[in-house]
């Protein structure tokens, strides 16, 4: 089931949809997860997201610390790399 974007102030807690912060496919560790002010803000919808947030705001709500962070950016501009083949990526997600 696929949410729309979200007009209802509650926040959305269907772990099943893929648009949900905490979507039960990311594996997340439960016991590090915390809702913050800003997860709250979008109604746990990635849909809502209107600007990109910083490692620390990811930090917070997810539980994963900055070097992990870092380490899934470098694996994600690999697989760019790999899949494009037009150079090295040099825009930084995280700087």
């Amino acid at each position: 089931m696929m949410c729309k974007k979200r007009f209802n102030p509650t926040p959305c807690w269907n772990l099943k949809c893929p648009h949900n912060l905490f979507w039960e496919e990311l594996r997340l560790n439960g016991d590090r997860i915390r809702v913050t002010r800003k997860a709250l803000e979008i109604g746990n919808c990635c849909c809502l997201i209107n600007e990109p947030w910083t490692v620390e705001e990811i930090e917070a709500v997810w539980g994963i610390p900055k070097g992990e962070l870092r380490q899934f950016e470098a694996m994600a501009w690999k697989k760019i790399y790999m899949r494009n083949g037009t150079g090295e990526a040099t825009q930084l997600l995280f700087s």
